[in-house]
């Protein structure tokens, strides 16, 4: 779950790309409208909505599994309102860009998570991740919408987003796996 503050924080560009990995596909959408930056992603994980959930929930321990998340603290519950700070560093090439949010997330057991930013380095960040079961799968499908303070980030690249999202998912599927194969 943590990266998606990144991808928020990062997102850029138009049009969609499809990258295959070992499992199947992650599609990947980015758009810019002036300063709106949308993200829209959808991955199949061979697993329950259960096991994904569990993942996309482990919000103390993301930074073992998301690689550019430095820290993940859970600050607050209350009921299904989960109040998480988050810190890293993404690069991009020569560039590196630090992130910091806390944002309020609300959960839907084994169905949704929404995110929104009420504190850290974007004027706006708001998500929404839907868990759906198919067959013995489980669709991931995520959107995001996101307005940056600096420019720089608008201007780096529609395939560095896109190469930050994929990377994301791969690194969720791979815990998911990982976890379903008995590994703690």
């Amino acid at each position: 779950m943590s990266r998606f503050a990144v991808l928020l924080l990062l997102a850029l560009a138009t049009g969609p790309v499809v990258a295959a990995d070992a499992t199947g596909e992650v599609v990947v959408r980015v758009d810019i409208v002036e300063d709106v930056i949308r993200i829209d992603a959808e991955l199949t994980i061979p697993a329950s909505a259960r096991e994904v959930w569990d993942v996309l929930t482990d919000f103390e321990h993301a930074p073992r599994f998301i690689s550019n998340l430095a820290s993940s603290k859970v600050l607050a519950r209350n009921g299904n309102v989960v109040r998480v700070a988050q810190t890293g560093k993404a690069g991009f090439g020569p560039f590196s860009f630090e992130f910091k949010s806390t944002r309020e997330v609300t959960l839907t057991p084994f169905e949704k998570l929404e995110s929104r930013m009420i504190e850290g380095n974007m004027k706006r960040l708001r998500s929404t991740t839907e868990l759906e079961s198919v067959g013995n799968a489980t669709r991931l499908t995520h959107h995001s919408e996101s307005v940056p303070e600096s420019l720089l980030l608008l201007n780096l690249g529609r395939s560095v987003i896109e190469s930050e999202t994929q990377e994301h998912y791969r690194e969720i599927l791979r815990e998911v796996l990982r976890r379903k194969a008995g590994g703690k």
